[in-house]
């Protein structure tokens, strides 16, 4: 019983006694009246119950002067529903994130900018997050404190993009598997247990393989895949080098015959992927407006929070009772003795 405690609980040694007692004021009792019957053939039958009813009151008494020593506390449970969504957010962390598509800030400050507005619009929801460029991993699990993930997302920086090569279909994958094994609490709406939610920020690039088949399997588990396009769909722009301490040491990124690596933000694909997986694609360059409101139309789950008010002391109410007791057991004392004279 976890709503109710004993300040001092080894006074509830003391209810050992109860059994003793009961068989010594019966016994007692038994006693007393056949005593009385050899003396006097005609004893009221009455006597013995007032006699019984005083032992009860005086035992009743005991009781509630243990518990009151023993000191009872609890306090009041309340309990409320609530609603969420469970959201991972997944950060493209490849070098063409360095690329600066517009009024020279970078794609990764961007999508950061961007996450960070999205952050307010979510309170109250559990959100995780996840970088990807040619592996994925999660680096801030689902949590509603969003002071720790800012934290994570603060932490990495152009400096840290040392990763070529992106792969969506890992990420998706990672990121599903995240959202449907860590669910806490069971859900109560009728048959749902809420929506699940992947939001990928990257310009698109995709050097892996199947990622909208990826996709098409997380919507069939439950999970809607929304993309932000990071970068310009009209504009390419060559990709930053950057030396161990964040220098630039060459200028841009060059392939083997030493050509410029261009990069663009791919629409198309961001698109198909957001198609198959049940969600919305959305440029980074709009805002977050429309996709907070299109998350806000989403099943949440529904789950029940259990709070327990503080322990309170309930020592009085024994006292209280006890003091009544010992009060009946007076006034029918008195009664009866006033009356058996007559």
């Amino acid at each position: 019983m976890d709503w109710l405690r004993f300040g001092n609980p080894e006074y509830l040694h003391f209810l050992w006694a109860v059994p003793p007692l009961i068989f010594l004021l019966l016994f007692g009792l038994r006693r007393k009246h056949k005593a009385l019957l050899r003396f006097h053939s005609d004893v009221d039958p009455t006597h013995l119950k007032h006699h019984k009813i005083q032992a009860g009151l005086l035992l009743l008494s005991y009781l509630c002067v243990t518990f009151a020593i023993a000191r009872p506390q609890w306090g009041a449970k309340s309990e409320s529903v609530a609603e969420r969504l469970d959201v991972m957010l997944a950060l493209d962390i490849s070098t063409s994130m360095l690329a600066a598509d517009e009024k020279s800030v970078r794609r990764l400050n961007h999508a950061k900018a961007f996450i960070s507005s999205l952050l307010e619009e979510l309170e109250g929801d559990r959100i995780g997050l996840l970088y990807f460029a040619e592996a994925s991993f999660v680096v801030c699990p689902l949590t509603s404190d969003t002071v720790t993930l800012r934290e994570f997302l603060a932490a990495i920086t152009a400096e840290t993009l040392t990763h070529s090569g992106t792969r969506i279909r890992n990420a998706i994958e990672i990121a599903m598997d995240r959202l449907i094994s860590d669910q806490k609490q069971p859900a109560i709406a009728s048959g749902l247990d809420g929506q699940k939610v992947l939001i990928l920020f990257t310009d698109g690039e995709d050097h892996g393989e199947a990622a909208v088949e990826a996709a098409q399997t997380a919507t069939q588990k439950g999970v809607h895949i929304y993309c932000v396009g990071v970068g310009s769909p009209t504009r390419s722009v060559p990709i930053p080098l950057l030396g161990d301490v964040g220098a630039e040491v060459t200028p841009y990124k060059r392939d083997a015959n030493g050509q410029l690596v261009l990069t663009t933000l791919d629409e198309t694909r961001l698109q198909e992927i957001a198609r198959a997986g049940n969600g919305g694609y959305y440029p980074a360059a709009a805002g977050v407006t429309e996709l907070a409101t299109d998350l806000g139309r989403l099943e949440k789950q529904k789950f029940r929070i259990r709070a327990d008010g503080e322990y309170q002391e309930r020592f009085q109410w024994f006292v209280v009772g006890a003091l009544i007791l010992l009060v009946c057991e007076v006034l029918h004392f008195t009664l009866w003795s006033r009356k058996s004279r007559r």
